[in-house]
């Protein structure tokens, strides 16, 4: 199956919770429903579970994912920064990152552009 994955860069915990807060959120809307999920890295030594540390979706799911994706976003970097990487099926890789709510509207600019293609 073709799918989209958004991958979040930085410590494992904050990927982690980023990862899990973005499949929840997305997971709640009725056309999602069941259809994201988590990539889960195998736990490393004297690790207890894995990590996740991105969400994945079908492709064809794109124009349902842009608007609930992007009202994440917007509500994340209110937390702070945040750092991802999408990437299309075909490999077609965007990665962004915002330092705060300042870097809003450029950052989902760059993603709902991206996701359009």
């Amino acid at each position: 199956m073709s799918q989209i994955t958004i991958e979040f860069d930085g410590a494992q915990e904050t990927t982690d919770e980023d990862a899990r807060a973005l499949q929840g959120f997305l997971n709640q809307d009725d056309e999602l429903r069941g259809q994201v999920r988590n990539r889960i890295r195998p736990p490393g030594p004297g690790e207890q579970g894995g990590i996740a540390d991105a969400v994945e979706y079908a492709a064809t799911l794109g124009p349902l994912v842009v608007e609930p994706l992007c009202i994440w976003l917007a509500a994340r970097l209110r937390k702070g920064k945040v750092a991802l990487e999408l990437r299309r099926p075909d490999g077609t890789e965007l990665k962004v990152s915002a330092d705060d709510v300042n870097d809003t509207a450029e950052l989902l600019a760059q993603v709902q552009n991206f996701l359009a293609e």
